[in-house]
């Protein structure tokens, strides 16, 4: 279930707000509810909440306060946002994934510590956050494989870790990449403006402030002239640094920057991270990533691990957030071959419901006849059948059918082939009408 969240400019200068949602009543249909909030409150709790990460980072409380003191700042948040109406995801029985879409001067709120009924939104494996990017952009025709790593500590606290980093990301990235390595004493912005335009991949590691990259000591790249630029041949960038993430009235932040320049995915800190643990997630996202090339699925894994760890590490993961104009693509060959199966499918439901028996979907290779031997009657008699695609096949609607095939045999942004099955699983088991098990399947699906 998508939530809009929607920036809108009072008087007294400040960013109010507005949430947009979809709920689905039993006699109503469809109805889009809205909720407005006060800029000038939000403004007084982003205050807050940023000395109330600063003591987290720097104290690092036991566990249990921890989570007193977060249970406070999530309800003041929904208080302020939500006033008396009750968040859709708070309702019991809620089983959508949650898909916030959040305009840049509202995407430093730290949304991901609203309370579910489960626990906290961070917790939600299915939650994703997405930004409110309208930008027409050139493509670049040339495609490169090249990986840049930007080394720029800029401060002496981080002059050690940052070099850590860059040594143990070396040997991880040049095995499967071109890499090219940009460090601090050959940072110009003419240098790193040519350099970032011929890469694939973007790794910064070092010190960045709310409105730009420092360049030298006195100099910036700011975010404003990164925005003018064309960087579309970027196709993932992560700034492991600092507020990398933060937006607001007066900035705008670096990963929005990116993406309004044309990158297709941009990962970044909301607040300030904690210097060796910056260094260790880096390492840890590049090596996973290079071997799934999902860097969802290589964020989540981070994220668990760290939901795990101390207050320190549970703030870093809430700060932890990715972006992602990404939509998905298919060759042509896919998309012949899957329409080719789904015809098939559709001609044998036809000519077989005179039969009231499932129809077998075990295989989609299409042959020329032959008669069954007594070793083929065997190794059929061996193989056993698909419970999930059996369950598909006894659908009486059509749509369902094709759909949720369709959705088993489809490369999905978000999950894999086991995350499918046991999605369709858990909704084709419910003891609910088949309407309701069609309409949570689109819901959490995204179809």
């Amino acid at each position: 279930m998508k939530l809009r969240i929607i920036a809108k400019f009072s008087r007294e200068n400040f960013t109010d707000g507005e949430c947009i949602w979809e709920e689905k009543q039993e006699n109503f249909g469809n109805v889009e509810k809205t909720t407005k909030f006060s800029g000038k409150h939000l403004h007084e709790f982003l205050m807050d909440w940023a000395l109330f990460v600063e003591r987290i980072l720097s104290q690092n409380p036991t566990h249990k306060e921890f989570l007193e003191k977060l249970g406070k700042k999530s309800d003041n948040l929904e208080q302020i946002v939500f006033g008396q109406t009750l968040p859709f995801w708070r309702k019991p029985g809620f089983t959508d994934s949650i898909h916030l879409l959040i305009d840049p001067e509202l995407s430093s709120v730290p949304w991901e510590i609203l309370r579910t009924h489960k626990g906290f939104l961070f917790q939600d494996i299915d939650y994703h956050r997405g930004i409110r990017i309208e930008t027409i952009l050139k493509e670049h025709k040339q495609k490169s494989n090249t990986v840049l790593i930007v080394c720029n500590p800029v401060k002496p606290n981080l002059i050690s870790t940052v070099k850590e980093e860059c040594t143990s990301l070396y040997p991880i990235l040049e095995k499967k990449l071109n890499l090219r390595i940009l460090k601090e004493d050959h940072l110009t912005r003419v240098r790193l403006i040519e350099e970032i335009s011929s890469a694939k991949y973007l790794h910064y590691a070092g010190h960045t402030e709310k409105n730009g990259i420092p360049i030298g000591t006195n100099d910036f790249l700011y975010s404003k002239e990164i925005t003018e630029l064309s960087f579309s041949n970027l196709d993932l960038v992560f700034f492991n640094s600092c507020h990398s993430s933060f937006d607001s009235i007066e900035h705008s932040g670096l990963t929005t920057s990116f993406l309004k320049a044309g990158a297709k995915e941009v990962i970044g800190f909301l607040f300030p991270v904690e210097t060796n643990l910056a260094k260790e997630i880096g390492i840890i996202f590049w090596d996973s990533y290079l071997k799934s090339k999902n860097s969802h699925k290589s964020l989540a894994k981070i994220r668990k691990n760290l939901y795990k760890g101390s207050p320190k590490e549970i703030i870093t993961a809430i700060s932890l957030v990715h972006f992602s104009t990404k939509k998905q693509t298919f060759q042509i060959n896919r998309i012949l071959g899957i329409t080719f199966v789904l015809l098939f499918l559709l001609f044998c439901i036809v000519f077989s419901r005179e039969k009231k028996e499932p129809i077998s979907i075990e295989n989609f290779e299409v042959s020329e006849p032959k008669i069954a031997t007594k070793k083929d009657t065997k190794v059929l008699a061996v193989k056993p059948k698909d419970p999930l695609l059996n369950r598909i096949s006894n659908l009486s609607n059509s749509e369902f059918r094709k759909m949720a095939l369709s959705f088993l045999s489809t490369k999905h942004e978000f999950l894999d082939d086991f995350q499918k099955r046991e999605l369709l699983n858990s909704i084709l088991s419910k003891d609910i009408s088949e309407e309701k098990m069609y309409y949570e399947f689109k819901t959490r699906s995204g179809y």
